[in-house]
This record gives C-alpha cells, structure tokens and sequence, in this order.
C-alpha cells in the first residue's frame, strides 16, 4: 500500500470513529435536553392545573379555569384532556402535528424518548358527576427540534472533516512530490551521475535532506575524481617506477656484467694483471649488490618479515641518514610493536617512508622527528607523529603522496591529519589499529 492510500485510509477511519463518537455524544445530549424541558413543560402545566381548578368555584358553572388552562396553548409539550364518566375525550390543549417529510426517523425517536409522563387531576362537576383532567407529555416537537440540531450538528462535522481532510491531502501531496524529488535525486546518485543538483523544496525539513543529499553528490563526484586522479598517479608511478628499473637494470646490471665479463677475458692472458683484476671484479660485485639492495627496498622490504618493523624502519632512517648527511632523522620507536600483523606494519612502513621523501623533496629542514608507537590512551591503537623543521606552507589542496597516506590509514579505519604552516614546518599524524599477528603468520616470519 502506497504512503497516500495508508495515509488516506486512516483519515477516513479516524473521521468514521469522529463521527460516530460525536453522533452516540449528541444523542445523549438530546435525549437529556427532550427529557428536562418536557418535564420542565409537564410540571408546570399540573401546577397551574392545580390551582385554576383549585380556585374556581364549580358548582356555579364556571369555566373561567377552563379558559386560563386554553391560554397555556404556547406550551407545545404538553396535552390536556377533559375525560367524563363515560371516559369520553374532549381535548382542551393539544400539540400540533408536524408534517410527515419533517418528522425525524424512528431510530432517532427511539434512541431520544424518553418515560411518559401523565397525571390525572380528579373535577367535581356542578350535576355532581366527577370528571378527570389528564395531563399528559407529547415529546415529537421536542424530537423533531432535537433531530433538526442533531442533523446541522451532524453537517457541520463532515463539512469541517472534509475540509481538514482536503488540507491534509493538500499538505501530504506536497510532501510526497517533495520525497519523490529527493528519490530521484538518490537514483541519480546512486546510478554514478553527481552532477545533479536538487532544487528547494518549500518544506524546510525536506529541503534540508535535499540539501544534505547535494553535498553527498558533490562529496562523491569530488572523491570519484581524487580516486580517477589517484589510479592515474598509481599507474604513473608504476610505469615510472618500471622504467626506473628498467634503467638501472641497463645501466648499473648490464654495463657491470659487460665490464666483469671483459675483465674475466683479459684474465686469460698471461701477462694479465690477475689479483688487479680480481680487486676490479670485488668492486664491481659490491656495487651491483648494493644496487640489488636498493632496489628490492623500493619494491619490498625483505627484511620487514626476517628482521621486525623496528629493524626495516632503523634501516630506512639510516639509508636517509647516509645519502642526506646534512638532515639530522630521530627515529622513537616502541618494541612492543613487534607484534604487528605483516598487513599494519607495511603500511606504518610506507607511511614513513612518503614523509621521509616528502623532507627530502620539498621541506628543505635539516631535522625531522619520527614517532611510532603504541597508544598511551588506547592499547589497541598505533599512532605516528612525524614533525619536521621545514619551511612548510599551505598548499592548495593534498598532493598524491599525502592522499596516499591517508588512503592507507582510513581503508584500515584509522584518522589521518596533515598540518602545514608558513616557517612552521609539517606535522603527519596517524592512527591505526593494533592487529596483532596472527600464528600462521608468525610461524611464516
């Protein structure tokens, strides 16, 4: 069932129990008013029956109680009857009928009439006969006044019921139109199209989640364009890093092997210098490993899984150490991250790695600070704080290698902050969590 239909079809539930509690509350009401004012009518027509005839002196014949008694014919609930010996009815005060189309239903009459009331009033006659006055309530002009108010009662109620109903139809049409805006606004985003901007809506709390969706689009579109731009710099960086190879593999491998297989055939001859040549070919030998060292450090740090997370990272500053003598690197490091899962560890690795690089290329210090250790707050967290000296600056936008970074804390569910400021240096902070190894893994290592 459609919101419109559940909410149409609990309105017509809700005006049905509405009328009829409002309809049992004005029969009630009726049914109290017909009584009081047919008693009220009642008594005091006995009552002036009473003393008229009370006062007047039957036995000279006079009627003038029979006249006062006539006179009360305003009264329109009540029936005085003359009724002699032989019960013979004359009518001294009747009610009037009222046509057929304007009597109520006799539900209704039912529903409203309440007990008779009657009273007979004894009158001696001047021949001596005695006579009886019948007092007797008649309610159907009552009723019928009663069904009269009950029906305008009644109108009254639809009319404004079918007005509110309207209104609310008026107002729930608004709102679903606003929510079938806001779904197709989510279809757009979720078939991959950000572009889409939903308009205003009038409905301040529908135009909010409109809004709220918006930004959601933007935020999308603008993270699909970091990632085409990280997948672009990612293949960039893959071809670069294969040509790089490519060249040492030229230049250093293929130029050393030449040289040391020419130096094994000038060792053939006799006059050879033999233990120079060996000393060359030594040289040669030490060169090309440390140019494998190098080289498997930039695809993958062996010795990350052989040595421990501390090891490969002392290892790291110190190769920075070497090749940049005037950047003084402190590493802190806390030992109790040895128990690391190969998966944290690597990322903790290349996270320092970027940063050392990052010194190296752009902040122009001579003194970078590097902190890894266990959370003092929060056991099951590892933090890294790198802080250099540098000239720092804020720069428009994150580079690739920061987004990098952050790339590697947050796919694990870490924080990443990258601060920068004029004459202030840069200061990377990042927290992952502690994932221990796990016994196959550490049976591997």
């Amino acid at each position: 069932m459609s919101l419109r239909s559940l909410i149409n079809l609990r309105i017509l539930l809700s005006v049905i129990l509405i009328l009829m509690l409002g309809g049992a509350i004005a029969i009630w009401q009726a049914r109290q008013s017909v009584e009081r004012e047919l008693q009220s009518s009642f008594h005091l027509v006995l009552q002036m029956v009473k003393s008229e005839v009370g006062q007047a002196d039957m036995s000279r014949g006079n009627d003038d109680w029979l006249q006062s008694i006539k006179a009360l014919r305003h009264l329109r609930h009540v029936q005085v009857s003359l009724i002699d010996e032989h019960d013979t009815v004359t009518e001294i005060l009747t009610v009037s009928e009222r046509e057929e189309s304007r009597r109520p239903p006799t539900w209704f009459m039912v529903a409203v009439t309440t007990d008779y009331l009657e009273a007979e009033y004894p009158l001696k006659m001047p021949d001596g006969s005695v006579q009886r006055i019948k007092i007797s309530a008649d309610p159907s002009d009552e009723i019928s006044e009663a069904w009269s108010e009950s029906q305008t009662y009644f109108w009254s109620v639809v009319l404004m019921m079918g007005v509110i109903f309207l209104a609310i139809n008026m107002v729930f049409h608004s709102m679903l139109r606003a929510v079938g805006t806001i779904l197709s606004g989510l279809r757009q985003v979720e078939s991959g199209e950000y572009n889409g901007k939903l308009p205003s809506i009038k409905i301040r709390e529908f135009d909010a989640i409109a809004a709220e969706i918006n930004n959601l689009s933007e935020a999308l579109s603008h993270a699909r364009q970091n990632n085409q731009s990280l997948a672009r710099h990612t293949l960039h960086i893959q071809e670069s890093e294969r040509r790089h190879l490519s060249r040492e593999l030229h230049d250093e491998m293929g130029q050393s092997l030449t040289a040391v297989k020419a130096m094994a055939v000038a060792s053939k001859h006799s006059d050879a210098d033999v233990p120079g040549i060996a000393d060359s070919i030594i040289g040669i030998c030490n060169h090309l490993s440390g140019v494998v060292r190098s080289m498997m450090r930039t695809l993958h740090p062996l010795s990350l899984a052989d040595l421990g997370l501390g090891a490969t990272l002392t290892d790291l500053v110190g190769e920075y150490r070497r090749r940049h003598p005037g950047l003084v690197v402190m590493l802190d490091y806390d030992d109790s991250l040895e128990l690391l899962s190969h998966e944290v560890a690597i990322h903790v690795y290349r996270i320092v790695q970027e940063c050392l690089t990052n010194v190296i290329r752009h902040a122009r210090a001579d003194s970078v600070e590097v902190t890894v250790m266990r959370s003092r707050f929060d056991d099951d967290q590892v933090v890294i704080n790198i802080e250099d000296n540098g000239i720092g600056g804020q720069a428009e936008g994150e580079g690739f290698g920061v987004r990098a970074m952050r790339e590697r804390v947050e796919n694990l569910g870490g924080c990443f902050s990258f601060e920068s400021e004029t004459d202030q240096g840069v200061s990377v902070k990042a927290s992952m969590p502690f994932i221990e190894k796990q016994q196959d893994e550490s049976r591997q290592d």
